[in-house]
């Protein structure tokens, strides 16, 4: 039997008078890459980012790596990379300066990981993401790319991706795309967002659909349908 890294036990969460998870509960086995296919407010974001710590579930729990009580959810996550809708870092800091920032909190201090990452992500100014530029000058591409480099700084076990293939040109969807099966093939387990399943087919097995807070599946992802306009999922 696999190693369960993530187990979610009958979360909720609610913002004012909208309920936004109702009653979700999933695992995640060491090695799989699994999606979490929703449109947008289908509860995707909030979802991670109670796993990252940035919010609190109304009622349930989760446990990563078998922790579940907040000092070893601390510790849990230094071992799972997490992409977030807001990038990382300061804005009037450098890529790089973001990036040792970000070394350091992992332990890492030397410059041997960064610039391993600098060249796997092609983290240069030919590619639109120069080293010395500042966070908020970086386009959305760019972004995609710098808040990889930071999600993998530690080696991380686990990746949770938050639509990092959502709103890129095809070049950047191609490349960002075969890091992540690079990855998975390296035993990476990924969990990933995305508002529909056609990035995620070549990367992920399975599929959850989330919609409205409520979550079905999974389902294999070739049983994972784009709808009439590519902004909805049916399981067939």
């Amino acid at each position: 039997m696999s190693e369960v890294l993530l187990e979610v036990s009958h979360l909720y969460k609610r913002y004012d008078q909208q309920q936004v998870l109702r009653d979700v509960s999933f695992t995640l086995e060491a090695g799989a890459a699994t999606a979490l296919v929703g449109v947008k407010g289908a509860g995707k974001s909030s979802l991670i980012r109670i796993l990252a710590g940035l919010e609190v579930p109304e009622e349930g729990s989760f446990s990563l790596f078998g922790s579940g009580n907040e000092k070893e959810l601390c510790k849990a996550r230094r071992e799972t990379g997490f992409v977030l809708e807001t990038p990382f870092g300061y804005e009037e800091m450098t890529v790089l300066q973001n990036l040792a920032l970000r070394a350091k909190f992992y332990g890492k201090p030397d410059r041997a990981r960064i610039k391993e990452l600098q060249k796997e992500l092609r983290l240069t100014e030919k590619y639109h993401v120069g080293i010395t530029d500042k966070l908020r000058f970086l386009s959305p591409r760019a972004e995609k790319r710098y808040s990889l480099a930071c999600a993998l700084m530690q080696s991380p076990r686990l990746l949770i991706l938050d639509e990092l293939l959502t709103g890129i040109d095809e070049e950047n969807l191609h490349f960002l795309t075969n890091q992540l099966i690079r990855l998975r093939q390296n035993g990476t387990t990924i969990f990933i967002t995305s508002p529909t399943a056609a990035p995620l087919r070549s990367i992920c097995s399975h599929a959850f659909l989330l919609d409205k807070g409520v979550l079905t599946g999974p389902v294999p992802m070739e049983e994972v349908e784009d709808g009439e306009n590519g902004d909805r999922m049916y399981a067939e």
